[in-house]
């Protein structure tokens, strides 16, 4: 997916089987993730539009991230300054206990910029295959992509720490997701411009003939 911005995660693809036979294979490298996805039309999000913070918020890209259970901050699913922010917290005292993100659509693949994430403490659940965002030995924060592919379509992920007692926060700056066998949605009234766009050369053609 060339449209991120280059990751500065290093190389780590990982494998897991869901409880419903699917292979998750997941990727801390952009490159690679390309080239897995290759020939995949992607939906993509910048966050360019900022949304106030709420239990449950609708992302440009037709995304519902939910908050579950525990507590909220002031900044906790909200979108503002290009950047999609929230927070998880082990034992609900300062966050929620977990995000759950419901596509439009059945996912194949989906790719994250992520930034400022500590390793090993915001985690995530694709068929029951679970994962930190960044599995480093370096405890410092980093910016990075994560992304994954899926051989069964999933509708949703969740987020989640491995940490009981910590409270972790964590941002995205960019979030593409598809599926190798569904079509990327038009932007309403596009088939009727395209029409529409037809019927004027066509109108044109024939006044050059006649």
């Amino acid at each position: 997916m060339s449209r991120f911005i280059p990751a500065a995660a290093a190389l780590a693809v990982g494998l897991a089987a869901g409880p419903a036979g699917a292979t998750v294979t997941y990727f801390n490298d952009e490159a690679a993730f390309d080239a897995a996805t290759a020939g995949i039309g992607f939906v993509l999000d910048p966050f360019d539009n900022g949304i106030a913070a709420a239990d449950s918020i609708t992302l440009d890209s037709g995304v519902v991230s939910e908050n579950m259970g525990g507590s909220r901050g002031s900044f906790d699913n909200t979108v503002t300054g290009g950047i999609y922010l929230n927070a998880v917290d082990g034992n609900g005292t300062n966050a929620s206990l977990s995000v759950v993100w419901t596509f439009p659509i059945p996912v194949t693949a989906v790719g994250l910029q992520y930034l400022g994430l500590f390793a090993d403490e915001v985690s995530v659940t694709v068929d029951g295959s679970l994962r930190a965002l960044r599995e480093s030995a370096d405890g410092d924060p980093e910016d990075g992509f994560f992304g994954f592919t899926t051989t069964t379509p999933v509708t949703s992920i969740t987020f989640t720490t491995q940490h009981p007692a910590l409270y972790d926060t964590y941002g995205f700056d960019d979030l593409a997701f598809g599926a190798a066998s569904a079509e990327v949605p038009l932007p309403a009234g596009l088939p009727l411009l395209l029409a529409g766009l037809g019927a004027l050369g066509l109108a044109a053609r024939r006044r050059v003939t006649s």
